[in-house]
């Protein structure tokens, strides 16, 4: 069996992409995020692996949030407690502990994030141990594994340019062979949704069509054209 897995958040304003919404306002991001998970959920349900939503906060208010846009073949899990390189370690472990053979995972701030790449992913992992799409900020949209090593991602540094490199150098600390996707990029920051408002509008990108984003960017949108001015 093979697991495609994303890590959610239950869209609230104030406490959903706060970065993005120091220029766009908090109710605007929140939008524009829970449009990311709609366009996300909507895909990764139509790839051939199984697909789970590993979400928090982790109450029944973030079960019912998710539960209500998910078919019934989706799984939906709680993070735990810890820092992201806990949680990640705690995904990996807990899918190959279900008899897992292929595990991808992915964020949920790349609504773009072309199926192509995910499902490369998956091939890739027939010839090597880890699979990578770097993010143009030094760290990663997606990471992929065929076999587990525990204590991995326990000196990565999240959040910072060193991520990727992080995360390549304990992978091979542990004699595990690592291949690189294509890079990609996450909306963090205002310039990123520019970035997405761009490739979303170009025919030839390679960015998959996102239509829930694009209506929440339309529903905000003075309020986010005058921040990317």
């Amino acid at each position: 069996m093979n697991l495609l897995g994303m890590f959610a958040r239950r869209p609230e304003p104030g406490k959903t992409k706060t970065r993005l919404a120091k220029a766009i306002g908090n109710d605007a991001a929140a939008t524009v995020y829970a449009a990311f998970l709609e366009d996300l959920i909507g895909r990764c349900e139509t790839l051939p692996q199984q697909f789970v939503v590993a979400a928090t906060p982790g109450n029944e208010q973030t079960a019912r949030w998710f539960r209500s846009r998910v078919t019934a073949s989706t799984t939906i899990d709680f993070q735990p407690d810890g820092d992201l390189g806990e949680r990640i370690e705690w995904f990996f472990q807990h899918a190959f502990e279900k008899g897992c053979r292929k595990v991808v995972l992915i964020g949920s701030d790349s609504p773009d994030l072309p199926s192509a790449i995910i499902s490369r992913a998956f091939r890739k992992l027939d010839g090597c141990d880890v699979v990578l799409s770097p993010a143009a900020d030094g760290g990663y949209v997606l990471i992929g594994l065929r076999r587990f090593s525990e204590g991995m991602f326990a000196q990565v540094r999240w959040s910072a340019a060193t991520t990727l490199a992080d995360t390549i150098r304990a992978a091979k600390e542990r004699a595990l062979s690592v291949r690189m996707l294509q890079l990609w990029y996450d909306i963090d920051v205002i310039e990123n949704l520019g970035t997405f408002i761009a490739m979303q509008s170009e025919g030839d990108s390679e960015a998959t069509d996102c239509p829930a984003t694009i209506d929440a960017i339309r529903e905000h949108w003075p309020t986010i054209e005058a921040a990317l001015r």
